[in-house]
C-alpha cells in the first residue's frame, strides 16, 4: 500500500490565514529590529509512529521539507535567519525582521507564528523550577 501525504497551500488556493502573526510580535520586531519566532506550516502531518511504513514517513518528511523550502523562497530579501528546520514536524525556527513578519502574515503556507522564547524547565519533586539558574534569574 502506498501512502500519500498532501502539501496544503492554504485554506483555499491564494488565501491566507488572517492574524497568523500576533500584533505583539510585529511591534517587537519594529522596536528591536528582529524577533525570534516559531512558524507552523500548512502541511497535513501525522505523528510518525502512527504512519504505516517507511514510505509514508519519507513522503511526509518530503512534504514538510518542500513547504519549508517554499517559505524560505518567499522570505528571500526580507531580513531573516533560519535557526532550525525541523525534519519531522511542519515548523521552522526563524529570526525575522518586520518585513519578514509581513511576508509570513501574507503567506498561504503559514498557519501560525509564535514567539520563540526560553521557558524555565518544569519543576519536579526532586528539582524545583529554576534550580540550576544563577540567583538573578530565579
Amino acid at each position: 500500500m502506498s501512502a500519500a501525504i498532501v502539501l496544503l497551500v492554504g485554506p483555499e488556493a491564494g488565501q491566507t490565514l488572517a492574524g497568523s502573526v500576533p500584533k505583539a510580535l510585529i511591534d517587537r520586531a519594529a522596536r528591536d529590529g528582529t524577533v525570534r519566532v516559531i512558524v507552523q506550516l500548512y502541511v497535513a502531518a501525522t505523528p510518525e509512529g502512527e504512519l504505516r511504513g517507511t514510505e509514508a514517513v519519507v513522503a511526509q518528511r518530503k512534504a514538510i521539507a518542500a513547504a519549508q523550502s517554499a517559505l524560505m523562497v518567499e522570505l528571500v530579501g526580507t531580513g531573516h535567519r533560519l535557526n532550525r528546520a525541523y525534519e519531522t514536524i511542519p515548523f521552522l525556527a526563524l529570526e525575522v525582521s518586520s518585513n519578514a513578519l509581513r511576508t509570513l502574515e501574507a503567506s498561504a503556507l503559514v498557519v501560525g507564528v509564535e514567539e520563540d522564547h526560553l521557558e524555565l524547565p518544569l519543576s519536579t519533586p526532586s528539582r524545583p523550577a529554576g534550580a540550576n539558574l544563577p540567583p538573578r534569574q530565579r
